[in-house]
């Protein structure tokens, strides 16, 4: 199935979609007024700390909160749920405007780790949702292709547009329009017409309605709440295929977090080599660089995930590995690189081997998971990678200012390589 044949036989699912590209533009235009700001609020000899600190302020709420935000979006309208939770972003994206005009680096931290910790809410319900909005195997892999095809375009798009207006209008503006968008994927997801949610939950909610009214103890809820998580944990570690999976997310955590909390610091440097005294805002500028690149290699790798991904689940999976290799060795390459264009390219090919493998995994998690566990399993996804990548960005910041950029960045890249490697030997097993 072609992405438009999806997108105009399913109205829902075009909704959900809309929402994603409006409030994805916005993160990245953001990221890069908020990243380049980091970086001169942090001042020289502390910006590979103060970096790999903003990072972890946004991805461990992820890990905080994933599990409360699955068990929630598996006992909850998952529709309401992700309105709920773009409107609170809204609100929280104008703190980086404060933060802007206080000059605090604190500041940034916390707005930053508010934004994700509501973001964990918004990410699981909407892939607990997909499966429920679409109709077969096909189309929920054209969906998880174009979903991660849309993620790709927006980077480029939105770093674009960032680094367009922060170099040449202002980081004000960036902040206020990144609010704006949050606003419009509420609007988007409202409109969406049919069920997000599992079947099997009406009638858990009619026995709870008729259990009564009264709220439970909060020390009943917290019971409640650990048992649920850890029955999905019980129920991904029951299924071969899924710990093989999440064994290796957490390998492919561990040397992401190294490329998450240096691009920023890659593309400041060689943007100030490149563009120093050419325009305003240099470092801005090399980040943009890098992070368009970064999108348009996954424009490119989505099409190419979703012919190649077209087949047998083993097929799937084996592409699946391959591609993490690949990915892997394309953070080692980019390490070396000695100009911001060169970098840039290295980019691009990496991003076509994440598309790949990144796609089939999705659909393989998704078509082999049950629906009462589906919020737990993908909630669980992002704690494990999450913890992982939090991990590792506080030791690539720290080692990063004292050893050097280079060689952190390229044992990140081997760990990820390692991790594709791993996946051949689990798989034989699994699949």
């Amino acid at each position: 199935m072609t992405y438009r044949q999806l997108l105009a036989s399913n109205a829902d699912f075009r909704r959900l979609w809309t929402g994603q590209v409006v409030s994805e533009i916005g993160d990245w235009l953001n990221n890069i007024a908020v990243l380049a700001l980091t970086i001169q609020l942090a001042g020289a000899g502390r910006e590979g700390i103060a970096v790999a600190i903003y990072a972890i302020s946004r991805h461990l709420p992820l890990f905080l909160f994933g599990p409360l935000a699955g068990v929630l979006v598996d006992r909850a309208d998952r529709r309401r749920v992700m309105i709920a939770a773009d409107i609170v972003r809204a609100t929280l994206a104008l703190g980086f405007l404060l933060a802007h005009k206080l000059g605090e680096l604190s500041l940034i931290y916390v707005v930053g780790a508010s934004l994700f910790a509501v973001s964990a809410f918004f990410n699981a319900a909407k892939r607990a949702a997909i499966p429920n909005i679409v109709r077969g195997t096909q189309e929920l892999l054209s969906a998880n292709s174009l979903s991660a095809s849309t993620t790709a375009a927006t980077i480029a798009v939105g770093s674009a547009l960032g680094g367009v207006i922060a170099t040449f209008v202002g980081r004000s503006t960036v902040f206020i329009l990144n609010a704006l968008t949050f606003l419009i994927s509420a609007e988007m997801i409202r409109r969406i017409k049919g069920q997000t949610s599992g079947r099997w939950r009406a009638a858990e909610g009619a026995e709870a309605k008729d259990a009564g009214r009264e709220l439970p103890a909060a020390n009943s809820f917290l019971r409640r709440l650990v048992s649920d998580f850890m029955e999905g944990l019980g129920y991904v570690r029951r299924s071969d295929l899924l710990s093989a999976i999440f064994i290796v997310a957490g390998g492919w955590g561990l040397g992401n977090g190294v490329a998450r909390a240096l691009y920023s610091l890659f593309g400041a440097r060689l943007g100030m080599a490149t563009a120093a005294g050419l325009v305003a805002r240099p470092t801005d500028f090399g980040i943009s660089v890098l992070f368009v690149a970064m999108g348009l290699g996954g424009v490119l790798g989505a099409p190419l995930a979703r012919r190649s991904n077209a087949g047998s689940r083993e097929a799937l999976g084996a592409r699946m590995g391959r591609s993490l290799f690949f990915d892997g060795c394309g953070l080692v390459v980019f390490s070396f690189m000695p100009s911001l264009w060169s970098a840039a390219l290295v980019l691009i090919a990496r991003e076509l081997n994440f598309a790949i493998w990144w796609s089939a995994q999705q659909t393989i998690i998704m078509s082999r998971t049950d629906d009462r566990y589906a919020g737990r399993v993908f909630a669980s996804y992002e704690t494990l990678t999450t913890l992982m990548m939090v991990g590792s960005m506080v030791a690539a910041g720290a080692a990063a200012d004292r050893y050097g950029l280079k060689p952190v960045a390229a044992a990140g890249g081997a760990v990820i390589a390692l991790s594709g490697a791993l996946w051949f030997i689990l798989r034989r097993r699994s699949l």
